[in-house]
């Protein structure tokens, strides 16, 4: 593990007792008879979300169909943003070891028990989650009458990743903040720049 910065050192003192309390809670339906469902589920979600490309696929198709077209470009670019703002900018900067990188600490011992692979890059915020927002978010705010199923499949996405212990539940939340804001630039790029509105 590198050295952890005062950011990281901030974030894992200030939220220890509420990361750690809904990581537990978490943890005890993982262990109950739901982790059936919920096991696949949530390994399921992290497949679909690798790198976005589920996402990015989603939005590839909506542009390719002359209907939904300024939906799928909304998507995609509202994917890009949340990456920069994710994986250039804010990982590296904050650079938080993800729950499981202690193995003396317990979180390390529920990320065994749920079966999830070893991730490559930091913690803070949840690239998955800021992928899931950013093009759900987008959909929604093109279409104010689809704010359930865009939310509930984010929401999802955010609660596979502590169901995985691959993520504390604050890198959660940013990651749905940074999403919504990506979502947010992305469709004002889309209503007020030329280029964007001429191409979509």
């Amino acid at each position: 593990m590198m050295e952890p910065t005062a950011a990281a050192l901030w974030l894992d003192s200030a939220f220890a007792e509420f990361d750690t309390a809904v990581l537990g809670a978490v943890h005890a339906i993982q262990q109950s008879s739901a982790d059936a469902v919920l096991g696949p589920l949530a390994r399921g979600l992290d497949l679909f979300g690798k790198a976005g490309l589920g996402l990015i696929v989603l939005g590839l198709v909506l542009a390719s169909l002359s209907g939904t077209r300024r939906y799928g470009v909304a998507v995609l670019l509202a994917l890009a943003i949340g990456a920069l703002f994710t994986n250039v900018a804010l990982k590296p900067l904050v650079g938080r070891d993800r729950p499981y990188a202690d193995e003396t600490r317990v979180l390390h011992q529920w990320w065994q028990e749920a079966g999830a692979e070893t991730e490559s890059d930091h913690s803070f915020p949840s690239g998955h989650t800021t992928a899931a927002m950013a093009a759900m978010a987008a959909l929604f705010l093109l279409n104010k009458r689809k704010l359930w199923p865009c939310l509930i499949g984010a929401a999802l996405m955010g609660l596979s990743r502590l169901y995985l212990v691959v993520h504390y539940p604050t890198d959660v939340i940013a990651g749905l903040l940074v999403g919504f804001l990506a979502a947010a630039l992305a469709v004002w790029l889309l209503h007020y720049v030329p280029w964007f509105h001429q191409h979509a």
